[in-house]
């Protein structure tokens, strides 16, 4: 007895009693405008109280709950026509695969559908339903949890590959490069015909990680991405986002409850630049996380109810009823067509077999499984009540089961000889390729009279704009002098330089994160806020196109919501959708990308490796060590590093897998950006970005770095050296510290013995550019690593064994830098500070003395030549064999 749904309860006894039904109940061909309460008790009970049911009253909006309560109240009592034949064959599909494989390969574990076959029906009605509304696509994510029957059964992957696969084969062609994935994270784009729908609907399902629903924002963002280029391409001028596409979302109960993610991912839902026009959420709700009863997995009364806190209407409905699920589809998407917002479909069903097939679900749930397993299939149970009615012959019903079996035993013989077809790349991707050799750079640079322009407009506003006094005099003002004297550019403006010269060029850039559209550090300004009427102005989305011709890209600024996983995860499905927009997502500090560590590691640099998926994700990473605290001070590259493929011994040209930098100039900063998409393949880009640097005036440059002709420097040698011969020790440093560095050498009276080389790109390590730039310091014989980051952090670790590889012999690489820490570095200023003294002060000890051997060497050696002797052994002790390393000399004239 439920309290709310007793009439009783309002103070309604007379049940014999009419009411006019104008605002009770919708109007429909059921129930007359004026009905007892008995049959309005009746009609309400029918459309709310048996297989369905709907939430909708915790939504703000009167209008949603108005339309909502209309929808559902008329089209429960139209008495729809369903397409049975169809649902009853998706079904039979999904029972005859579980019970085809449980006999054929019992020991793999394949996280079957059984218990929820109604799923397929659900989804194919979903697709049926889009089509009537002119959707031509839809991006599924789909869950593990019934992926290889929803696959086989409804999107059409072959039959002979997924055995394949099952048998422990790879799900790619035989020589492929890819190291393929687990078979319940298979994946491949469908099409799907419909009678009386004239168009084919795409069906892009999405390459996932096993990690819980973290597939969920990457698919909003591919398919805003796709929605808004579909469109693009169609001119459509009135184009609504969700017009083209329809995101479909599959989660299990527990997941959908606990995954932080899912809670991420909804907030940013309904957010400007993250909206997808809506996404269709389906839960299948086994009721139980693996072993975990629902009781244990959330504390709330529904697996549903998180999505509650953005107004997400729910849809609940029992899995043993296929059109029930069939017009939860047509109210959901009839929903989302009209409002453009999430909806969720809670699928109450079960699994048969546990978690997995080789699991024992009785261990845990035993009175659970004692109902399971005496009861019928939903297919056997929708399939009697189809012949009951009439609906549907016993011999119709036995073929159906016939032919899906004798082409499961064809496929099954042929999986032992079939090499798969390879997924087609999408659109767009196929102008680019992956590199076949070990990629050179290709000059990005502009036209100094075109940068100084763009420069000019990234800071002219419209006059209806009044910008804050202290951005026109700390921030405009100075940029337009610097310009002028085309000297002193800092970091903001490279940016800003690149960027616009990427829009004239018909790129689009995307610059996601938090407070990116001022700038964590307030150096960016890309967007400027009216001090009279707050409205945003972006500067360089008003540069007008030099002809008509010309198409110019846009800047998307992104202020995003303060999440870390799911707008990496967003930004993700950006860039793998499109690969001609510059994706950007910046971190506030380098550290809070820890909390996005499963969009790392799972997708932006794997993805490519397991499922062929390549993206061109840059990631602005704040690093460096200026008192921030330990948890505001590191972008952890030894992290970035570890996950990258390049070989220890460096005598292989391995393709990269992802590209991490520690540029030093701002020009540096505006080619990495540029290569990024003028290159002819993509790969994700990691830069460990500035802090203090983005004001330090040393660490500025000139208008003509960024000139035609040149381009971004893995290597960068020491400016400041007159004579290479004359220098004795060698140090290598990445990143900020070489401007510390610098200053001591200036300072030093034997500064002039000293070389600072700094590495810019760290993975793929530049062995030959810098061999190249080593190799220069013949009578060096002191090689040392620098950095701040304690010993084991920062690129130590990884830079170590590739450059004592190629350094002569009978030398070695010395370590100088803060010792081994458990904490990223100290919160204690003044011992960071001190730390930050002594590590400087020790680059520079010891230089008398080897300064003292070069003078002894080069009077032994005067010696000889003068009297025609041999070679002294000091002589040979220094004399260094660089051409021993052939490996990097042969290339070394190349650069």
């Amino acid at each position: 007895f439920i309290e709310e749904l007793s009439a009783e309860t309002y103070g309604l006894n007379d049940k014999t009693k009419s009411y006019n039904t104008a605002g009770i109940v919708a109007s429909s061909n059921k129930l007359a405008q004026d009905a007892s309460l008995s049959e309005i008790m009746s009609a309400l009970q029918k459309t709310y109280c048996e297989t369905i049911a709907y939430e909708f009253e915790h939504v703000m909006s009167p209008a949603v709950k108005q339309w909502f309560a209309e929808f559902v109240e008329s089209t429960d009592s139209q008495g729809a026509v369903w397409r049975k034949e169809r649902f009853h064959e998706l079904l039979v599909r999904a029972e005859v695969f579980e019970h085809f494989l449980q006999k054929k390969l019992p020991s793999v574990k394949r996280y079957g559908i059984e218990g929820s076959e109604s799923i397929v029906v659900l989804l194919d009605q979903l697709v049926f339903e889009a089509a009537q509304y002119g959707v031509t696509d839809i991006v599924a994510g789909l869950s593990h949890r019934g992926r290889l029957g929803i696959l086989t059964s409804l999107f059409e992957y072959p039959k002979d590959e997924v055995l394949r696969k099952l048998r422990g084969g790879s799900e790619f062609s035989d020589g492929s490069p890819h190291t393929g994935d687990m078979v319940v994270d298979l994946a491949k784009s469908a099409t799907l015909n419909y009678p009386g729908i004239d168009s084919p609907i795409n069906v892009d399902i999405l390459c996932n990680a096993c990690h819980l629903d973290s597939g969920m924002p990457i698919g909003m963002g591919k398919s805003r991405t796709k929605d808004i280029n579909i469109a693009r391409a169609k001119n459509n001028q009135n184009h609504t986002i969700g017009d083209h596409v329809l995101p479909v979302s599959l989660h299990g109960d527990s997941s959908f409850a606990g995954q932080g993610i899912v809670a991420e991912s909804l907030g940013m839902s309904g957010l400007t630049h993250f909206t997808n026009g809506g996404t269709v959420h389906v839960i299948i709700n086994n009721q139980v996380g693996y072993t975990t009863p629902a009781s244990h997995t959330r504390t709330t009364r529904y697996a549903s109810d998180i999505a509650k806190f953005v107004d997400i209407p729910i849809i609940h409905v029992n899995g043993d009823h296929p059109e029930e699920l069939a017009r939860a589809a047509r109210t959901a998407v009839a929903y989302r067509q009209k409002f453009r917002k999430d909806v969720v479909i809670d699928v109450w069903t079960f699994r048969k077999r546990g978690h997995n097939e080789l699991d024992e679900p009785s261990f845990t749930q035993p009175a659970m499984y004692k109902r399971i397993n005496s009861r019928k299939s939903i297919p056997a149970m929708y399939e009697g009540k189809l012949i009951e009615s009439g609906e549907l012959t016993r011999e119709k019903a036995d073929k159906v089961r016939k032919q899906w079996l004798e082409s499961l035993n064809i496929a099954f013989a042929d999986s032992f000889s079939c090499n798969p077809v390879d997924p087609t790349r999408p659109p767009g991707w196929s102008k680019l390729g992956a590199p076949h050799e070990y990629p050179t750079e290709e000059a990005t640079g502009v036209n100094t009279n075109e940068l100084s322009n763009i420069g000019v407009k990234s800071v002219t506003t419209s006059e209806s704009v009044t910008v804050h006094p202290r951005i026109e005099r700390f921030h405009i003002k100075p940029r337009l002098k610097k310009l002028q004297e085309g000297a002193g550019l800092d970091w903001a403006t490279a940016e800003a330089l690149a960027f616009g010269s990427l829009l004239t060029e018909g790129y689009n850039v995307r610059l996601s994160g938090q407070d990116v559209g001022r700038g964590t550090f307030s150096q960016r300004h890309a967007m400027l806020v009216c001090q009279e009427t707050e409205k945003v102005y972006v500067p360089l989305n008003h540069m007008d196109a030099d002809s008509q011709e010309q198409r110019m890209g846009k800047l998307e600024v992104v202020n995003s919501n303060l999440c870390e996983g799911a707008v990496v995860g967003f930004e993700y499905g950006v860039s793998v959708e499109d690969p001609f927009t510059l994706a950007i997502w910046e971190a506030q500090f380098g550290d809070f990308y820890n909390n996005s560590q499963t969009m790392f590691d799972g997708y932006i640099v794997s993805g490519e490796t397991k499922w062929g998926q390549q993206n061109g994700l840059v990631l602005l990473l704040p690093h460096g060590f200026d008192g921030g605290g330990p948890d505001h001070s590191s972008c952890r590259l030894e992290r970035h590093l570890q996950l990258s493929n390049d070989p220890v011994d460096g005598h292989t040209d391995a393709m990269p897998n992802i590209y991490v930098t520690y540029p030093t100039t701002p020009a540096q900063f505006f080619h990495l950006l540029r290569r990024q998409v003028k290159r002819n393949f993509r790969k994700p880009l990691i830069v460990a970005a500035p802090k203090t640097m983005l004001r330090l005036a040393s660490a500025t440059s000139a208008l003509n770095e960024m000139s035609p002709g040149t381009c971004f420097k893995p290597v960068l040698d020491d400016p400041t050296t007159r004579d290479p011969h004359s220098v004795k020790r060698v140090m290598v440093v990445s990143g900020k510290l070489y401007y510390d560095l610098a200053k001591l050498k200036n300072e030093n009276p034997l500064g002039e013995h000293v070389a600072i080389v700094r590495v810019e790109e760290l993975t793929p390590f530049p062995r030959r550019e810098l061999f190249h730039v080593l190799s220069r310091y013949d009578n060096a014989t002191d090689f040392v690593w620098v950095q701040e980051e304690p010993r084991n952090a920062g690129a130590y670790a990884f830079a170590a064994p590739r450059i004592k590889s190629m350094l002569p012999q009978h030398t070695t690489l010395r370590y100088v830098g803060r010792s081994e820490h458990a904490a990223t570095c100290s919160g204690v200023e003044t011992q960071q500070a001190a730390e930050h003294v002594q590590l400087t002060t020790e680059a520079f000890d010891g230089l008398r003395g080897l300064v003292a051997d070069l003078v002894i060497d080069s009077i032994a050696t005067q010696h000889e030549k003068q009297h025609d002797k041999p070679a002294s052994v000091i002589s040979a002790s220094v004399s260094h064999r660089w051409a021993s390393r052939a490996v990097y000399a042969a290339h070394s004239s190349d650069h």
